[in-house]
């Protein structure tokens, strides 16, 4: 009896740590899929770094943020409740940020604007002091986005927060408005035409929109011993888990070009493959939003096969295809 109750505990153990992890995973997926633009009354606004943001209504300037070390940095307010950050710096995080506790509550990386961006969503409680009470006091959310320097572009933040859950996915479409001086943001962008342009243009959740070539020249990968190992490209770990919840995947292969700029991903786009159209879009969506950072001393351009078997998929890192 004693070994089947610790049986049965291990079991359920087991299978709570799968139900985290997998919730973990979707909960990444969620933050970094492109959400539903809704911004025709939203007012485009000039920030750090030379972008600009398309700002909701009822937001009004606070000027500086006495929460940041960056003088560069400004808030903007609706209500009593509801802010938006935004200033140089990798912003607000449980690791920088004083006062309660911040929990992670999510986390990716994809492509925004041209420029590789962590999105970060977080949840605390905050406390009045005793007989002070201030009407913040209860949970607080806030989702924070990170767009790291790349070139002579500095490295920028926007955050949103609020006391009401709803409001961060309501207004996730926030971090999708960005433009940088010669690149469009996600809600101005023109429409992509390639994989490419819609992953760099709108992020990965845009690949589903964006037409597969239908025949690509074959490519003949160029030898460089310099080549990262495919575990330094791409979190292969929690790119199965979302696979595994697409369904059963026909066996095949995909090619995907990566062109960097410094460590930033400026390319990413389908250059072969025998798979269904929308196996190619699942794979490419997933592989763009699990990409780790490019190391300077790897090849600034490389090709990445992926193969879907029986095992689950394997991957192998290639030099980019000759002309």
């Amino acid at each position: 009896m004693r070994r089947s109750a610790q049986t049965l505990a291990l079991l359920g153990s087991t299978c709570f740590l799968l139900f985290s992890s997998r919730a973990a995973a979707a909960s990444r997926a969620d933050l970094c899929s492109a959400p539903t633009m809704k911004t025709e009354k939203w007012h485009s606004i000039s920030e750090v770094g030379g972008m600009t943001i398309l700002l909701p209504p009822g937001f009004v300037a606070r000027g500086f943020n006495n929460g940041s070390s960056n003088a560069d940095s400004h808030a903007y307010i609706s209500g009593t409740h509801r802010f938006i950050l935004v200033g140089s710096g990798s912003g607000p995080s449980n690791l920088s940020a004083g006062g309660a506790p911040l929990s992670m509550s999510g986390d990716c990386v994809t492509v925004l604007a041209g420029r590789r961006v962590e999105l970060t969503s977080y949840t605390w409680t905050e406390e009045d002091e005793n007989m002070s009470p201030s009407g913040q006091a209860g949970p607080q959310y806030m989702a924070v986005a990170r767009f790291f320097s790349t070139g002579s572009q500095r490295e920028v933040y926007i955050a949103f927060k609020s006391n009401i859950q709803s409001d961060i996915g309501a207004n996730r479409q926030l971090f999708w408005t960005v433009a940088f001086p010669g690149f469009a943001g996600g809600a101005s962008a023109e429409p992509a035409q390639t994989v490419s342009a819609s992953l760099v243009a709108a992020g990965p959740g845009a690949v589903a929109a964006s037409p597969i070539p239908a025949a690509a020249p074959a490519c003949v990968p160029q030898g460089d011993p310099t080549l990262p190992a495919a575990s330094a490209v791409v979190d292969s770990a929690d790119v199965q888990l979302l696979a595994s919840g697409a369904g059963v995947m026909p066996k095949g292969y995909v090619l995907l070009a990566l062109k960097f700029d410094g460590s930033s991903l400026a390319g990413f786009n389908v250059t072969q493959s025998d798979l269904p159209d929308p196996t190619q879009k699942t794979l490419a969506t997933l592989i763009a939003s699990n990409l780790k950072p490019h190391n300077a001393k790897s090849p600034s351009s490389f090709t990445l096969r992926v193969d879907t078997q029986d095992q689950g998929l394997h991957y192998t890192v290639q030099g980019a295809c000759a002309p």
